[in-house]
């Protein structure tokens, strides 16, 4: 019984090293420098990310630390709205417009909501990358 533990933990620890943050970034990542800046302004332990992405994927659940405060999606979407934008075009044109989108003239909702967006859709793909690698 303690060798089929033991193999299991191994096993299980060798999947979670092909997890890292730095694989995610080289590898699977469709903007990676963005994405970087992004988990960093996220404030969420890249461990905890991996364990457990769907708790981390809402960005308005209030458990991603720097997506919590006007002041800092604002900011962080407003310093990044061109990369933002170019990932909401990409989007669009695969699945769609969005509606609801908000006005540009409310520049607190509009900017907030293109921070959530970003880091829902990177999640998106953290998803999908942590899965993928799970299965091999």
């Amino acid at each position: 019984m303690a060798f089929l533990a033991s193999k299991s933990l191994r096993h299980k620890t060798k999947i979670m090293s092909k997890l890292s943050k730095k694989t995610f970034l080289e590898n699977y990542s469709s903007f990676p420098n963005f994405h970087k800046e992004l988990l960093h302004q996220g404030g969420v332990e890249w461990s905890l990310i991996k364990k457990h992405p769907q708790d981390y994927y809402a960005a308005n659940s209030g458990s991603i630390p720097g997506m919590i405060y006007f002041s800092e999606t604002v900011a962080f979407a407003k310093k990044h709205h061109l990369s933002i934008l170019q990932i909401l075009d990409e989007f669009e044109c695969d699945c769609g417009k969005l509606e609801n989108k908000p006005s540009p003239t409310d520049e607190t909702q509009y900017f907030n909501w293109l921070s959530w967006f970003a880091w829902e859709s990177m999640m998106s793909e953290v998803i999908s990358f942590v899965e993928t690698k799970k299965t091999e």
